[in-house]
C-alpha cells in the first residue's frame, strides 16, 4: 500500500466522543449528527469496538490491532470483534465532518473496565458528550467512569440527558434536569435535555429541532468547538499508533496505513440542522470547576 500521507506537520480537526452506558442514545446522536438514518452498528451487545468517523468518499475500514486496514461492507459492522480491532474507521460526507471528527465509544456499565480502555482514547480527544437515559440519569456507576476522564476535558463537555420524552409530564421532566445539573453541572460544561428520536424524525422541521432540544445541542457544539484550542499538528506516525497526551504532543493518526482529514474548520452545522438566523454570537461560558 502506497503510503501518501503528509510528510509536514498539518492541522486536524477537533474530535468530538460520544460516551455513556449501553442503550443511552448514542448511537442515535450520531445518526442525528451525521444526517442518516441507520447505523451499520447494531447496538446489541457489548462486542463493539470503537467507530471513527472522518469526512471523505464513504467507505469504511477494520483497523486491527497492528495497525492494519481491512475494507468492511457499508451495510453490516456485526461481524467485526474489538479482541483483535482497534476501531473501524468511516468516512461520510456529511456536514458536521466538516468541523470535527465524531468517536463513538463503546458503553459500558462496568468501571473495572474503563482504565485501559480510556487510556488509549481518551488523550486523543477534544471534547465529550456524554449521554444518560432521563428515566435512569447519571447514576453512580456513570459518575465513577466520568471520575477517569482527564479534568481538562470537564470544562468542554456536555451531559446530554436523552429520552426526556419518556417522562410522564413536564414536571417531572423538569425535575430530572434540575437534580442532574445540581449532581453533576460542575463537571461538565453544560447539561441539556434532548428527545433524540423525535430530533431523528423530524430534522426537517426547525420547529420540532428547537423542542426536541436538537438545536440546543448544536449550538452548544458551534461554541464548543469555536471555543477550543486550536488542535496540534499530526505528525505522520511511523509505525503503530502510540498514544500521548493532547495538550503536550500531537496525538497519532488512528491508525498505520489509515489517513486523517486535514481539511480547515468551518462553523459546524449538522445536515439538515442548521442554526437559526436569529441566533448570533456569544461569548463562551465560563468553565466550571469540579
Amino acid at each position: 500500500m502506497t503510503d501518501d500521507r503528509p510528510t509536514d506537520p498539518s492541522p486536524r480537526k477537533p474530535r468530538v466522543a460520544l460516551m455513556g452506558e449501553f442503550s443511552a442514545g448514542k448511537s442515535t446522536l450520531a445518526n442525528l449528527l451525521l444526517g442518516q438514518n441507520s447505523s451499520p452498528v447494531q447496538v446489541t451487545a457489548t462486542q463493539l469496538p470503537p467507530v471513527w468517523y472522518q469526512l471523505g468518499t464513504p467507505g469504511a475500514q477494520r483497523i486491527g490491532l497492528d495497525g492494519a486496514a481491512t475494507p468492511l461492507p457499508a451495510e453490516d459492522w456485526t461481524a467485526v470483534s474489538p479482541e483483535d480491532t482497534q476501531m473501524i474507521l468511516a468516512r461520510l460526507d456529511a456536514d458536521i465532518l466538516q468541523a470535527c471528527d465524531l468517536i463513538d465509544l463503546p458503553g459500558t456499565s462496568d468501571p473495572n473496565m474503563a482504565p485501559d480502555f480510556w487510556d488509549t482514547f481518551l488523550p486523543k480527544v477534544d471534547l465529550a458528550i456524554w449521554c444518560t437515559p432521563a428515566n435512569q440519569a447519571w447514576r453512580q456507576s456513570e459518575a465513577a467512569l466520568w471520575e477517569q476522564v482527564p479534568p481538562q476535558l470537564w470544562t468542554k463537555s456536555l451531559l446530554l440527558i436523552t429520552r426526556i420524552d419518556k417522562m410522564q409530564g413536564e414536571r417531572d421532566r423538569a425535575r430530572v434536569v434540575a437534580r442532574v445539573r445540581a449532581e453533576a453541572g460542575a463537571l461538565f460544561r453544560d447539561v441539556l435535555p434532548i428527545s433524540l428520536t423525535g430530533a431523528l424524525a423530524g430534522r426537517d422541521n426547525d420547529d420540532v429541532l428547537e423542542t426536541t432540544g436538537a438545536a440546543a445541542l448544536v449550538r452548544f457544539l458551534c461554541h464548543a468547538l469555536e471555543g477550543l484550542d486550536p488542535p496540534a499538528p499530526v505528525e505522520t506516525p511511523r509505525a503503530a499508533a502510540t498514544v500521548t497526551p493532547v495538550h503536550r504532543n500531537p496525538p497519532p493518526s488512528p491508525a498505520a496505513g489509515a489517513d486523517i482529514d486535514t481539511g480547515t474548520e468551518p462553523r459546524i452545522v449538522p445536515r439538515r440542522i442548521t442554526r437559526s438566523k436569529s441566533q448570533g454570537a456569544r461569548s463562551r461560558p465560563e468553565h466550571r470547576t469540579a
